[in-house]
């Protein structure tokens, strides 16, 4: 228990240096295979299309959650955060699935996967793990309402919640932002 417990902390610290790491391989391995990669792009228009709508949302959760979570603060239960416990993770796997749609590349597939099934979920754990800590009433009360991953039921009034741009500003969503923007004109460019 002790090995996994240093694996999920080494996980959750360096999740970005591995995203990274990883990222610049299939970006790596996509130049080395782009005409066997473009013909899948020009004869595949769905998946171009579809992959566009999935960054689109995932950037609009991320943004969203952004706008209004106030770390270590308080425990934030409105806006997307009504909806589950994790938008963050939500939007992020959905631009992650959505660029990997696009690329269809069984090395960012194998990404994808380590990332949305190991890597997310050890940071979840933690993360909730300091929550439950740090607010153990309201997380009692959140965990019973709200689902991890997916809602538990729909509660309107708590999906209204003040969206501010110095929160977006302040938790450096622009970073995100800016790398899905990224991501659609270079689908653009090469998709149509």
């Amino acid at each position: 228990m002790k090995i996994i417990n240093k694996i999920t902390m080494f996980l959750a610290k360096k999740r970005l240096l591995i995203t990274r790491v990883l990222c610049i391989a299939v970006i790596l391995e996509f130049i080395l295979n782009f005409h066997y990669r473009i013909e899948h792009i020009i004869t595949n228009p769905t998946a171009i299309i579809i992959s566009i709508i999935l960054i689109v949302l995932g950037a609009f959760i991320r943004s969203w959650s952004a706008g209004i979570i106030e770390k270590r603060n308080r425990l934030v239960m409105e806006g997307p955060y009504a909806l589950c416990r994790n938008p963050l993770y939500a939007g992020s796997s959905l631009i992650l699935l959505g660029a990997v749609l696009f690329v269809n590349d069984i090395w960012a597939w194998l990404l994808a996967g380590l990332l949305i099934l190991v890597i997310f979920p050890f940071t979840i754990k933690k993360e909730e793990l300091t929550l439950s800590t740090n607010f153990p009433e309201d997380w009692k009360n959140y965990t019973a309402t709200t689902g991890r991953y997916f809602p538990k039921k729909l509660d309107w009034q708590r999906l209204k919640q003040k969206w501010s741009f110095q929160l977006w500003l302040k938790n450096r969503e622009y970073n995100m932002f800016l790398f899905s923007l990224l991501l659609i004109i270079i689908i653009c460019v090469l998709g149509f």
